[in-house]
């Protein structure tokens, strides 16, 4: 049975796992850019995300580079799931081929037991998730290859 978490503390934990996966793949400050944007970007469909900060700490004293106020732990956990599965998804997508191609396996594998069954808590499906971007690869390596012939 998972630890019940705020939804502050699940959010906070993922994305520092997406940046500190996606930094040993390009580099940390892209990373912390990417995310950046990503969270913009996403504020349009999910307000709550207002209250997510990214700094980028190469720059700053302290170490904590994603700041998550208190005020999405009032957020039902379905609408918090489907902000970080897009997250998720934006960020694999963003990396592109090379970089986030095992970006979703390896955050299973980071993220932890109890945080991988508080995000199946909240509707995500990593395992799940990780397949649809294999099957999509496939479908677009076989799209290529077809216009190729």
């Amino acid at each position: 049975m998972a630890v019940q978490r705020e939804n502050s503390d699940v959010i906070r934990h993922v994305l520092r796992a997406l940046v500190n996966i996606s930094g040993r793949k390009t580099t940390e400050g892209h990373a912390v850019s990417i995310m950046d944007s990503l969270i913009k970007e996403l504020e349009e469909e999910y307000d709550f995300l207002k209250h997510v900060e990214i700094r980028d700490t190469r720059f700053l004293e302290d170490d904590y580079s994603i700041s998550v106020m208190s005020d999405v732990d009032f957020i039902s956990h379905d609408e918090v799931g489907k902000a970080i599965h897009d997250i998720i998804i934006s960020m694999n997508k963003t990396l592109g081929k090379n970089a986030g191609h095992f970006l979703i396996k390896e955050l299973s594998r980071n993220i932890g037991d109890n945080y991988r069954s508080i995000m199946e808590d909240m509707g995500i499906d990593l395992g799940l998730m990780q397949l649809e971007h294999e099957v999509t690869e496939l479908e677009n390596r076989i799209m290529n290859k077809q216009k190729t012939d």
